[in-house]
């Protein structure tokens, strides 16, 4: 069984070619259903799931930019380098419910993504996501993405929530060499 959501990844290109392109400071939003791919034993979203939709999100955010085909011409791939996510709320099986992606900040290696789950008009979890721009296997610094991307560097402030999510890998000793 494939465990990717690559129906919901085809939807969201095809959607993206039917609607405005947008900005890369603009959030980006996509509704769904909690499926039968999604679950639990306790039929609500599984946690391992998040990860995945947000990733659709970033992926869905890259084609409302026209960054994922920039990314195809010059042979450039994205990875993820840290996540950090948090529950408060469930999403029970068959219910509809929204996510957003923004860009919240840049740093000169990374851009974070913050991506919020909304169920019944409230935020049941989020997931911030560090994020790279490889070309040839090699981190590309974002001064240089910017000018592969054809725009002016995005100018963000750091949120002091974010700033310390950094600063923890700074003593976490499976980092320090």
């Amino acid at each position: 069984m494939l465990n990717y959501p690559f129906l919901r990844l085809t939807k969201a290109f095809i959607k993206s070619k039917l609607t405005k392109k947008i900005k890369i400071q603009d959030k980006t939003i996509i509704s769904m259903r909690c499926g039968v791919g999604d679950i639990d034993p306790y039929f609500e979203m599984n946690n391992g799931r998040y990860q995945q939709l947000a990733d659709l999100g970033r992926f869905n955010h890259g084609f409302r930019t026209g960054f994922f085909k920039i990314a195809l011409k010059n042979k450039i791939t994205f990875t993820v380098a840290g996540t950090s996510t948090k529950y408060r709320y469930r999403i029970p099986y068959g219910k509809k419910f929204s996510m957003t992606t923004k860009i919240i900040f840049i740093d000169e290696k990374w851009t974070y993504y913050l991506h919020e789950f909304i169920y019944n008009n409230r935020i049941t979890s989020t997931v911030l996501a560090r994020t790279g721009v490889l070309k040839n296997g090699k981190l590309v610094l974002s001064k240089d993405a910017a000018k592969i991307f054809n725009l002016n560097f995005l100018e963000t402030k750091l949120p002091p929530w974010v700033e310390a999510w950094i600063d923890s890998d700074k003593n976490n000793p499976a980092f320090i060499k």
